[in-house]
């Protein structure tokens, strides 16, 4: 629908030449509302950097407006619609609203997203968009597609099904409409996420524990190996001092669900890797012990600090029964960010190549769990 003709109005987009077109020629329609909401819901779950394949009627637009994303960019291939995006974006700083074809746009782009939502009609290249999202996705970044399901494995795919009240729309739909989404991780779209981010700390708590800290550490150089696989660990740690903020923080975030967790009474650990300091496969889970059981480490918090170092990337594996050493995420966080992984996973903590890295690492085991919940 790159040159043609559209009217517009505030229920329906539709072409003027509607000749043996996809229903009669509608583009959009107000049938769409809730439908894109929830959409938006999925893959602007991060409020992050969001790409938008199709501005329509501007629901989407406007559904990440509301959810409060970093920023938002959409690309639009008809001339009217994209008129009507950019008079929508004239007084938003974080909009950028491009003319042309996706499959176009999307190799020229120097930016990366969070989150990814495509909606085109009549697209011939539709089943190729997933391969382009690739180029301009970061790790985890969620991926939806309208019509996912009918072109990608449904046991691939995340989905909800969304029902809706049968109306008198000229658009006719099915009385549900089923959205499936994935995630950027090691360089396919997958189901899972073999992470999850958090913003928790700020800065200025940072450098307080930083501060705190640093210079308590104890000097560790070790090599072992473990099932045949080797681990190794050069790096300084010590048992966390205690700080009442970062306390308050971990129960208001992470911990919200749950009684008022003592961070005396879990392992935290302050770490931190100098030049040419590295831990090859990490894992937390005890050997020999059910995953289930009590004792058994449950979940790991990885705290970064600093971002004042060269280096120090983090690799995320699968589970660690894979033994797969070429697949993984890779992963550089923010100042105060917080990624939560499981403890039978493989972690690499990259050698650092400049300055000190600085981290927390929290790990909670099952009986501290289930002793504090509400």
């Amino acid at each position: 629908m790159k040159n043609q003709e559209v009217t517009i109005t505030n229920k329906r987009i539709q072409l003027k030449n509607t000749k043996g077109m996809l229903n009669n020629g509608i583009v959009m329609d107000v049938v769409a509302k809730p439908i894109t909401r929830e959409f938006c819901n999925i893959v602007g779950s991060s409020r992050g950097d969001i790409l938008d394949i199709g501005f329509g009627l501007g629901y989407s637009a406007n559904n990440f407006d509301t959810i409060g994303v970093k920023s938002y960019t959409c690309i639009e291939i008809n001339k009217q619609i994209y008129e009507t995006a950019c008079n929508w974006a004239k007084d938003k700083d974080n909009v950028t609203i491009i003319l042309g074809d996706w499959i176009d746009i999307i190799p020229t782009l120097d930016k990366k997203f969070d989150g990814i939502f495509m909606d085109t009609y009549e697209d011939s290249n539709y089943s190729k968009f997933e391969e382009y999202a690739k180029l301009v996705s970061k790790e985890n970044c969620c991926l939806s597609i309208w019509e996912y399901p009918e072109f990608k494995n449904s046991e691939l795919l995340n989905l909800r099904k969304i029902f809706f009240k049968p109306g008198l729309y000229e658009l006719k739909l099915k009385s549900f409409h089923e959205i499936g989404w994935t995630y950027f991780v090691a360089g396919e779209f997958r189901k899972d996420k073999w992470f999850e981010s958090k913003n928790i700390l700020s800065k200025e708590l940072c450098n307080t524990l930083i501060k705190e800290n640093k210079d308590l550490v104890i000097h560790e150089d070790v090599e072992r190996v473990v099932d045949g696989i080797p681990h190794k660990r050069i790096w300084n740690k010590v048992d966390l001092k205690y700080n009442s903020e970062f306390e308050q923080v971990l129960n208001k975030t992470l911990f919200s669900g749950f009684k008022p967790v003592d961070i005396k009474n879990i392992r935290c650990w302050f770490v931190s890797y100098k030049e040419n300091e590295l831990y090859d496969r990490r894992v937390e889970t005890i050997k020999g012990l059910p995953l289930n059981d009590e004792e058994q480490f449950s979940t790991t918090y990885d705290f970064n600090l600093n971002d004042d170092y060269e280096g120090g990337d983090i690799e995320i594996y699968d589970i660690w029964l894979k033994n797969d050493r070429e697949t993984y995420s890779l992963v550089r966080p923010k100042v105060g960010e917080c990624l939560i992984y499981k403890p039978y996973q493989h972690i690499t903590q990259k050698k650092v190549t400049k300055n000190t890295k600085y981290q927390i690492l929290v790990m909670v085991k099952n009986k501290d769990l289930k002793k504090n919940l509400i």
